[in-house]
Parts: structure tokens; C-alpha cells; sequence
């Protein structure tokens, strides 16, 4: 009688092949959970920036001194009540608006709390019309309303002339005269500009949602791997049906070779 090579799903069938395809749904499905944590993470990440930086929050609410600025407080308006220290006025040149470079006016206020905190007051086409303009600055104690930024990284600084173009707080804090205590580590753009100034043009953070391409990457390869855990089971069962259909041929030409036809001495 003839042999009947067994097909694929009566060796799937098998004990054997059904523990090996339990062991291969665990591993995808390990795979799968971790893809699917990929694309959570991605999506989180590229969030769009919700917060409302709008409302004005104190300041002391959402910022620390000496602490590195948050996510959370950066873009943010802001408002404290402070006195601007008269002698600690600075002009920044190179400050762009609207197109048009000009000259920030900027100032060191004091909190009631006794910190300092680095705000830009206005600006000025020219460098003489912001200097013109601190005599129009308000001295005494009062609200200071704006928005909240990261210190900028210090330029190169013209020590002949005496010119600044970076609002950074560290090289702002070596020109104050007088200096003590502790600093915010962002700086205020304020809302409304002495009459002789130039309001700042300060807008909000940008509500943009940009996926983490590099953690959908990920996903794919999890994906992938799920994939691969599937096939390498059915690949071991199909190369173990093939096996035994060879040895069923083998046999089967082994037993043909070793029968004497009939009619032979």
C-alpha cells in the first residue's frame, strides 16, 4: 500500500506543532503589545502644545529662580509685581521686527520676593531712540505682565562700543550693576511698552503636532518581528511535512529498488 505524504495542517495538528504555534502567538503578541507602545509614545510626543499661554499666571506659579526654565512655563504670559532698577537699563542692538532691525530696550526688575528677573522693555528703531526712552519708564512698583522666554545664548559682544545683541540673562546679570540673590532663568517680553517705545512683538508658542518618525520606526520593526515570529512557525511545520514526504519517496523507492520484477531468473 502506498504511503500518503501528510499535509500541512495534519502536521500543524500535531501536539507538537500546536505547543510551537502557542509559544509563537505569545512572542507576536509581546511584539504587537510593544508596536503598539511605539506608536502611543509617538503620538504623545507629537502632541500638539495645548496649554493655554494666554491667561496671565504669576510668574512664581510656573517658575522658580535659579531653575532651569520648564516646558510648562516657557511661552507662557506671565505677571509679577516688580520695581524696575534704574540703573540697570541695557540696550540690545540687532532686534528684528516686523522686518526691521532696531534696538531693544531691556531692564533688570526685582521681584517683591527680592529676585531678579530680566525684562525686555520695548523697541526703538535705533539704538539712541531706546536710550531716549528710559526716562519714560516707570519706576515704581507695579505689575509686569508678558511673556515668558528661554535666555538666549550670548553673541559675541563689541566691547569697544559697548553693544550687546543677545537677551541672555547670564551676560545681563555681569552688566547690572550691583547685582545680588537669585535670577530667573527666562526673561519677560512685556505687554505693553512705554509710550516713546515700540511694543515687542511676542507671539505664542506654535500649535503644531509633528509625530516622533523615529518611534513609528520602531513600531514597524515590532510589526515586522510579529510577522517573522508567525512565519518561522509555519516555515518549521512546512519543512517537517517536507521531511516526511521525502522519507515516504525515499521509502517508497528503496522498497520499488529492492523488488525483484517478475519474470527474472
Amino acid at each position: 500500500m502506498t504511503a500518503t505524504a501528510p499535509g500541512f495542517l495534519e502536521v500543524a495538528r500535531r501536539p507538537r506543532w500546536i505547543g510551537a504555534l502557542l509559544f509563537a502567538l505569545a512572542v507576536a503578541a509581546i511584539f504587537a503589545a510593544l508596536g503598539q507602545w511605539q506608536i502611543a509614545r509617538a503620538v504623545e510626543q507629537g502632541q500638539a502644545d495645548d496649554r493655554d499661554t494666554e491667561t496671565p499666571v504669576a510668574l512664581d506659579s510656573v517658575a522658580e529662580p535659579q531653575q532651569p526654565l520648564t516646558a510648562e512655563a516657557g511661552g507662557r504670559i506671565v505677571e509679577a509685581t516688580a520695581t524696575i532698577d534704574p540703573d540697570s537699563f541695557i540696550v540690545l542692538v540687532g532686534r528684528e521686527q516686523d522686518g526691521t532691525s532696531g534696538a531693544w530696550l531691556t531692564a533688570r526688575a526685582i521681584t517683591e520676593a527680592g529676585d531678579s528677573l530680566a525684562v525686555a522693555v520695548g523697541w526703538a528703531p535705533t539704538r539712541a531712540e531706546a536710550e531716549a526712552a528710559i526716562d519714560d519708564v516707570d519706576l515704581a512698583p507695579a505689575t509686569v505682565v508678558g511673556r515668558y522666554l528661554p535666555s538666549e545664548s550670548p553673541t559675541v559682544t563689541d566691547f569697544e562700543q559697548d553693544t550687546a545683541e543677545a537677551m541672555s540673562v547670564g551676560d545681563l546679570i555681569n552688566r547690572w550693576p550691583g547685582f545680588d540673590g537669585d535670577v530667573y532663568s527666562g526673561y519677560v517680553v512685556l505687554d505693553h511698552a512705554p509710550a516713546s517705545l515700540t511694543t515687542i512683538v511676542s507671539l505664542p508658542p506654535e500649535q503644531q503636532t509633528q509625530l516622533n518618525w523615529l518611534n513609528v520606526f520602531y513600531a514597524v520593526e515590532w510589526v515586522a518581528f510579529m510577522v517573522f515570529a508567525m512565519y518561522l512557525w509555519f516555515r518549521l511545520v512546512q519543512d517537517a511535512r517536507e521531511r516526511e514526504a521525502e522519507a515516504i519517496e525515499d521509502a517508497e523507492a528503496e522498497a520499488a529498488a529492492s523488488t525483484v520484477p517478475s519474470g527474472e531468473a
